[in-house]
């Protein structure tokens, strides 16, 4: 096989522009790095290529001889390529699955969770692995929030992005179309009087997680069938976004899991 020495390369030229939002958006791809993540790709995800090193792949002949289209590239190169600090030596250019609202509510557990200008791609990859990890239905995204396609955001996720449905759409138009499938929007507000202790999360429900520094905007809070605060010690204003959805996923999973529905 053939080893890329030059980052005048097409496909490094493209895996480049695949690091920025316009990129994957004119490719209909994305990155995947890591060799945890890359080789646990379900297969009804379609991998364009699969990208080594040249050092990985002299290491690993077996993996480089039987990937989906396999490129190697000089070390240097793949360095050049990659967005992680420290390059594992794979990654893979995957297709861009486009899923609807309606994926995410045709799952019987009708338990979605609804992201709104949530900023930082750490937290989002965090809330989308502990939204697959509790069993919800699906995340939707709104459109003002971090790539869920970008290097960041995939890594974070720990690959559990390729096990749940992820959708980028307007909350307005998110919120109308829960509504309509009679979805409670629940919502986390400082000011709310309730603690999800007290609520009943057993019901069909989206909790809608705000952004990091301003939570939820009065508009998106205006949509919320009912408002919870999580109880904090009184020297405590708030907790880190991807921290207070975690703990109001798993309040739901253990609602359900010992509670039924």
């Amino acid at each position: 096989m053939n080893i890329i020495t030059s980052s005048q390369n097409n496909l490094a030229k493209k895996i480049k522009a695949l690091s920025t939002t316009k990129g994957r958006r004119n490719f209909g791809e994305f990155i995947v790095e890591g060799n945890k993540f890359v080789l646990t790709i379900p297969s009804d995800w379609e991998i364009t290529n699969t990208i080594f090193s040249e050092s990985y792949a002299k290491s690993n002949p077996g993996q480089a001889a039987h990937a989906v289209n396999p490129v190697i590239f000089k070390d240097s190169i793949f360095s050049a390529i990659s967005d992680a600090v420290t390059p594992a030596g794979i990654m893979a250019v995957v297709k861009i699955k486009e899923f609807s609202i309606a994926d995410i509510l045709s799952c019987p557990k009708r338990f979605v969770i609804l992201a709104c200008n949530l900023q930082d791609p750490g937290n989002m990859g965090t809330l989308i692995r502990t939204a697959a990890a509790t069993g919800a239905s699906g995340v939707i995204v709104s459109k003002d929030s971090a790539d869920i396609w970008s290097p960041k955001v995939v890594r974070s996720t720990a690959g559990a992005l390729f096990n749940i449905p992820v959708v980028t759409e307007n909350i307005e138009v998110a919120a109308a179309e829960l509504k309509k499938s009679e979805i409670c929007l629940i919502a986390t507000d400082l000011s709310a009087s309730v603690s999800p202790y007290q609520a009943d999360f057993t019901k069909p429900l989206a909790l809608m997680i705000g952004n990091e520094s301003n939570g939820l905007s009065s508009e998106h809070l205006a949509f919320a069938d009912l408002k919870v605060k999580l109880p904090m010690a009184p020297q405590v204003e708030s907790l880190n976004a991807s921290v207070a959805s975690g703990v109001l996923m798993y309040e739901v999973l253990r609602q359900r899991e010992f509670m039924g529905s």
